[in-house]
């Protein structure tokens, strides 16, 4: 062939190919066996993902101290798990009541910008948290930035549109690499940064850190906030909605087709003045390639069909400077794409903007597969968020209370090695994981292995007189439960975003967003108040009674994964 960027491959409609087509073809016209991610998006997305891990995690090692500091636990701090389990609550309990509402709106208005203000939000928000010197104004600041914030909701629904069946996982899987760098520098930075003048007992500390202990830790979290505000306004638009409303058309001159069916190739060039054997041609723009629609008079060929037929001829972007030039250019095409038979064929027309989404919060709310794989997904988040405020309880308290006494900083140390171990899970291990047992079972056995960890963890509270051997399986527990994570929430996430189409992502990624959150809302009350239950008490081995619990919402969880269909492994668009 002379030319492919001129090339037919059909005499009625041959579509573009788009960088976020979720059904990305090679050129026999099969299903490509991985379709390629775009790398730009995917690195915006990276860093908007982290600056949020980074802000959620940043919180957990310094929430009991700063309990503590506001002065509202008593002076025993019999209640600190309580007020701890709610200030960490509000932010889930905010994001329940507006996830859904983020959806709906980034399926109708688009992603970028709403992911750009949430990011905004959690920069200002991090910014008063560090400010806030009673415990009220931080319930506040938490709630307000939980309900303004719709930026996970939204990153989730815009790599939903990002991926299809055959690069799901890899996609997700870059969210978890981002998350989990973002929960190696949270509790870090938190616990090296929180209450420096207690921690390092600098005399000439300033009065500003003494009457602001927590400021330092979120005021980096507002810097790396702002961070994901600069990424997010270079994020490409991928609801397609949004991108075919905004797609402009220009007027370009008329020209002319010489087809000529004695050889293989058709011939274009400007018509002389006055000649007008042609309709206005518009060229469309709507991805790398521009789009071509002509009428063409077969009349004029040298052809006996009289049939008007139209074609679209595309041009890569090689030839984009010179389609304006005089003369011909030819590429070769089969005869076989010329009809022997007079046939009269449409090309498509601009696509129209579409005002409401076609499927209603009612319609979802009726929709099994929506239904059972959003309640899965939070189940997994009451089970992972009770750990996720159980182990800072468990690792400040006492000895005598169950716990391993550990200070901020250590706490800080056997978070970040957690996030250590969900990078290096997620880059060498989750992806031969994820071939082997597709999205279902990687959720169900995922679940299922999580049982070893909450088993493991009030055994390091026994081990209390071999300090190395418990910060060895301390380690252990807390790789093995990066692990079991990454594997339980990438599967679980897959199977939501299966259950929708294309023109509902968000509203499904909004709903089961905000099922789980009002589960991550409740997780960390109910875990605070059975650990201070049970710290209270002195019946033999009553540090293992809220893990216990978590053991029983596992087996629930894990039991739930049985009724989900077997056909959400793959996307709604391809079965």
């Amino acid at each position: 062939m002379a030319d492919r960027g001129h090339v037919c491959d059909h005499p009625s409609i041959m579509q573009p190919t788009d960088p976020i087509n979720k059904d990305a073809q090679i050129s026999d016209g099969s299903l490509a066996l991985v379709t390629p991610l775009p790398r730009r998006e995917l690195t915006l997305i990276w860093i908007i993902h982290c600056s949020q891990g980074f802000q959620t995690t940043m919180l957990f090692p310094m929430l009991v101290f700063m309990v503590e500091a506001y002065g509202v636990a008593g002076e025993q701090g019999h209640d600190l798990g309580y007020y701890a389990g709610l200030l960490a609550s509000l932010f889930p309990l905010a994001q329940f009541c507006s996830s859904m509402v983020w959806g709906i709106i980034s399926d109708r208005t688009g992603r970028r910008v709403w992911v750009a203000f949430g990011n905004a939000v959690s920069a200002l928000s991090s910014l008063l948290l560090g400010l806030s010197r009673t415990y009220r104004c931080a319930c506040m600041v938490r709630f307000l930035g939980g309900l303004l914030n719709g930026s996970m909701t939204i990153t989730k629904s815009t790599m939903a549109e990002l991926c299809d069946g055959t690069n799901q996982a890899k996609g997700y899987g870059i969210l978890n690499l981002a998350w989990g760098i973002g929960a190696i520098g949270g509790p870090i930075v938190s616990g090296v940064l929180a209450q420096p003048c207690i921690q390092y007992a600098s005399p000439n500390c300033p009065q500003f850190l003494q009457t602001h202990p927590f400021f330092l830790p979120c005021v980096s979290a507002t810097l790396f906030s702002s961070i994901g505000v600069i990424a997010a306004i270079h994020l490409k638009e991928t609801n397609k909605r949004v991108r075919n409303k905004n797609t402009t058309y220009k007027k370009i001159p008329p020209q002319k087709l010489v087809v000529n069916p004695g050889d293989t190739s058709i011939q274009r060039q400007k018509p002389a003045d006055g000649e007008t054997q042609f309709r206005e041609m518009r060229h469309f723009k709507s991805s790398r390639y521009d789009e071509h629609m002509m009428d063409i008079n077969l009349d004029e060929c040298s052809s006996n069909n009289t049939t008007e037929q139209k074609l679209i001829v595309l041009i890569s972007p090689i030839e984009e400077s010179r389609k304006e030039e005089f003369g011909k250019s030819a590429a070769a095409v089969p005869l076989s794409t010329l009809p022997a038979e007079p046939v009269e064929e449409e090309a498509p027309q601009p696509p129209q903007p579409q005002n409401k989404p076609s499927s209603s919060t009612l319609d979802l709310l009726r929709d099994r597969d929506v239904l059972l794989s959003s309640f899965c997904y939070s189940m997994t988040g009451l089970v992972f968020i009770i750990t996720d405020e159980l182990f800072p309880l468990f690792g400040a308290s006492s000895q005598v209370e169950g716990g391993l006494g550990f200070s901020s900083s250590k706490l800080g140390i056997v978070l970040g090695e957690a996030g250590l171990a969900l990078c290096l899970y997620t880059l060498i291990l989750y992806p031969v994981v994820a071939k082997r047992w597709g999205p279902l079972f990687c959720f169900r056995y995922g679940i299922l292995g999580s049982i070893l960890c909450w088993i493991l963890f009030p055994t390091c509270s026994v081990l209390s007189e071999t300090p190395t051997l418990q910060w060895i399986l301390l380690m252990f527990t807390m790789a093995v439960r990066s692990a079991v994570a990454c594997t339980a929430f990438t599967g679980v996430l897959i199977l939501v975003t299966n259950s929708a189409s294309s023109d509902n992502v968000g509203a499904v990624t909004g709903l089961s967003h905000s099922f789980c959150s009002f589960f991550r809302a409740i997780g960390p009350a109910i875990g605070g108040v059975i650990w201070s239950f049970s710290s209270t008490k002195n019946f033999p081995f009553h540090e293992f009674l809220a893990w216990q619990f978590v053991v029983l919402l596992s087996l629930c969880t894990f039991g739930l994964s049985y009724t989900l269909p077997k056909t959400l492994v793959r996307p709604k668009v391809n079965r």
